[in-house]
């Protein structure tokens, strides 16, 4: 029948699966966090300087495997909010250093709170003791994807 999909066909499913996963992770994140508030990009970024304030722009896109046009983007919106501030690198004239300002200090237990509800609904009915596991695959797949996307971008 044409249009259906075959049980054999797993490559096509477990595409499926992870995209649907992403956009009901995405999905949950604006329903607890409030619409149109912070966008699950820039929380990622909110807790990524958290841990590495002061890092290169270019260096921060690496680390969220996002295109640093891309992150462009999000951090001049971000700017634009007070939550960040660029700045420039001392050593390197063409490189700007991002930091949290305050108000974006503030947002990092709240940012962190709502993914911690997220991962509550996403890991309900997981047994723990399968968790492990699961992070393990899952950061083989990611890191294999990373590197594919290094590979591309060279």
């Amino acid at each position: 029948m044409p249009g259906r999909m075959r049980s054999s066909d797993t490559s096509v499913v477990d595409g499926a699966i992870f995209q649907d996963i992403a956009r009901l992770r995405v999905f949950c994140f604006h329903t607890v966090m409030g619409e149109g508030e912070l966008t699950s990009t820039q929380s990622l970024v909110i807790l990524a300087l958290n841990g590495d304030e002061g890092c290169k722009q270019g260096d921060l896109a690496r680390a969220l495997g996002i295109r640093p046009v891309t992150l462009g983007g999000v951090v001049d919106r971000m700017e634009a909010k007070a939550w960040i501030e660029r700045r420039a690198d001392k050593d390197d004239r063409r490189a700007n250093r991002i930091y949290l300002t305050d108000e974006g200090r503030a947002l990092v237990q709240r940012v962190q709170h709502c993914l911690d509800q997220v991962n509550e609904v996403a890991l309900k009915d997981v047994p723990a003791r399968k968790l492990n596991e699961f992070f393990k695959v899952l950061t083989q797949i990611q890191r294999n994807l990373r590197e594919f996307q290094i590979d591309v971008d060279k």
